[in-house]
């Protein structure tokens, strides 16, 4: 294996035994898969913040009284409560103090304090072409795919130690030549281009082109070009959740993607697969789990416990949207309204004041925590809508809990309600 002389020095022990540490797992990876050099990383993103067990809050405080510092930027990932208001969301002792040792031994080796599984909403944008190590499948995806960016999918607390020894072995996504799409995916001639004025649409198709192209490198033809952020990351969250995709390639719109012969490196796709009506309709059927109705799913019409948006964080435009969706009206007393953002996007509503104009509608905002990492039964909470398809194809294996599917439209007027309401898709037949 060819190692620079600081790599030579930190399987030494010249730079300290943590880092030493990381660095002879790290060789080790790289044995494995037979790789015969190090690349170093610009970022890191750790999700080896959400309460797994007490081995893994161990871990992390091992390593932070040892003196382990992350070398380069490291955010952090999305919690298992929210930090300051995990005694009011019904989380037991024991997940409110672990957390609170996660977020201290994080902070000691010099994490940015981000707590969030969208840090790109924070302004944690890499540049086109640097390498990283992250884990969190949206994180992933997007940075991969959005921004061009590279990481391999990888999992705390794995990432963690990529973080401290600032280098990866030199493989998989992070090799430009590996990037390149095997199949196309095409939107068929009955989809139309303004369908996508809901953006239900964007998590619908994602969905499907998931399921049809599971782990692999495929890239997606016909979507539109006037695509949004909140667009791609919802996109990016349902793909990696549906299909497990770390990379994907919108044709037009994504940066290794700008024209077919782009995205294939000049060959052609080895499949081609179109998406029609009748694969929206059975997307969104399983995002509803609507097989399971006679098990205690929802129809329209029925009570709703809670609609939860924000999975992944919700943004500060969101925010916005959710607000003139409402129009000045009250959450139902029979039901309850989470909106789950990041840290900084709560900075932001609040100085702008949109955070005390919602919970004057009776919103409730949280932040910090993944709603699907809870070590609680959800609030005791036995019915969710939400807008998320990452959630949504979640929700039951991780929850118990069957959701309901809908746009944000719907989940506004369904929390407002207070009973589920549903809308007419354009596409359905």
């Amino acid at each position: 294996m060819k190692l620079t002389n600081y790599e030579k020095e930190m399987l030494d022990g010249q730079h300290g035994e943590v880092r030493q540490q990381a660095m002879q797992a790290l060789y080790d990876l790289a044995q494995f898969y037979d790789v015969e050099k190090f690349v170093e990383i610009v970022l890191c993103h750790d999700d080896s913040t959400v309460y797994a067990g007490e081995a893994q809050v161990a871990f992390a405080e091992k390593l932070a009284a040892a003196g382990a510092k992350f070398a380069v930027p490291t955010t952090t990932n999305a919690t298992a409560c929210d930090i300051a208001k995990g005694k009011e969301q019904g989380h037991d002792d024991t997940v409110v103090d672990a957390t609170a040792r996660i977020v201290a031994s994080h902070v000691k080796m010099g994490a940015i304090p981000t707590w969030s599984c969208a840090p790109y909403q924070a302004g944690f944008q890499p540049s086109f072409g640097q390498q990283l190590a992250c884990a969190e499948s949206n994180v992933i995806c997007f940075y991969n795919s959005i921004i061009g960016a590279r990481t391999n999918r990888y999992a705390g607390p794995l990432e963690l130690l990529c973080g401290i020894a600032g280098r990866v072995p030199y493989f998989g996504l992070h090799v430009p030549e590996n990037r390149y799409a095997e199949g196309l995916v095409k939107l068929g001639d009955d989809i139309k281009l303004e369908w996508f004025e809901d953006e239900a649409l964007y998590p619908i198709v994602s969905y499907a082109y998931g399921s049809i192209v599971g782990n692999r490198i495929w890239a997606i033809d016909g979507m539109p070009r006037n695509i949004t952020n909140d667009n791609l990351k919802q996109f990016s969250a349902t793909a990696a959740s549906s299909g497990g995709i770390a990379l994907f390639h919108m044709i037009g719109v994504t940066p290794e993607a700008q024209t077919l012969e782009m995205a294939f490196g000049g060959k052609k796709p080895k499949e081609i697969v179109e998406i029609h009506v009748d694969d929206l309709e059975k997307a969104e059927y399983e995002l509803s789990k609507a097989e399971h109705i006679e098990e205690g799913g929802c129809r329209e019409g029925d009570p709703i416990d809670v609609v939860l948006m924000g999975c992944p964080h919700f943004s500060f435009n969101e925010c916005a949207v959710v607000e003139d969706l409402m129009k000045g009206r009250h959450v139902s007393p029979d039901t309850e309204m989470w909106l789950i953002v990041g840290r900084a996007t709560v900075d932001r509503i609040k100085e702008s004041g949109l955070y005390d104009r919602l919970q004057n509608l009776g919103v409730k905002i949280y932040s910090d925590g993944c709603i699907l990492e809870y070590r609680n039964d959800i609030l005791g909470k036995h019915s969710i809508m939400s807008n998320s398809g990452k959630f949504d194809t979640y929700c039951f294996s991780m929850r118990g809990v069957h959701p309901v599917f809908g746009n944000m439209y719907e989940c506004v007027e369904t929390a407002v309600t207070g009973k589920i309401v549903k809308g007419v898709r354009p596409w359905k037949k």
